[in-house]
């Protein structure tokens, strides 16, 4: 490739390859690198559509026009509060910790370049946490106490054993 050519798709300065060009510049490697490229090899490499299983998952049920793209992922996990998200994020959020697995957790924060500290804090601000299934999981992956629901600890008994109970309650007095 030309330096026109590496600028054109790289957005490397013309000033930058120059200096990289240098024999004593200690990105000289690069440079030969980059100028023995092919062109085309170079258009297909950038032009390659990411298909991951993480865009499967995330898109499924979406009509085309509204599809997450990557930059979606990532301004949606750059922030650390789940109701401060938008609708289009929240949902992300929600395939995310419904749908994907615990031991893709560090492949999806490499693929999309994400903080785990902000996934952590999404996920702590979120109604999922207290949802039985998705909760017990995440919890154990972010080393937080599990939180029991107040309905998961009151044993609800039928209304007809509670009238008998009430009943009984009243004679005694």
């Amino acid at each position: 490739m030309t330096q026109v050519q590496i600028s054109k798709y790289l957005d490397i300065p013309f000033a930058t390859l120059n200096d990289w060009k240098k024999e004593d510049s200690n990105r000289n490697r690069l440079y030969q690198l980059l100028i023995n490229l092919d062109e085309k090899e170079v258009q297909n490499k950038l032009n390659k559509k990411t298909t991951h299983r993480f865009f499967h998952i995330l898109n499924r049920n979406i009509d085309n026009s509204s599809k997450f793209t990557a930059n979606d992922i990532r301004k949606a996990y750059n922030k650390k509060d789940y109701h401060k998200a938008t609708i289009q994020e929240q949902t992300i959020y929600a395939k995310f910790f419904k749908e994907l697995e615990i031991e893709e957790l560090d492949e999806f924060i490499r693929t999309f370049n994400v903080s785990k500290r902000n996934i952590k804090n999404i996920y702590i601000s979120s109604p999922f946490r207290n949802l039985a299934g998705v909760a017990k999981i995440w919890d154990k992956r972010f080393r937080l106490k599990h939180l029991e629901s107040n309905n998961q600890n009151k044993k609800t008994l039928p209304i007809a054993l509670q009238n008998i109970l009430n009943k009984k309650e009243l004679s005694h007095v």
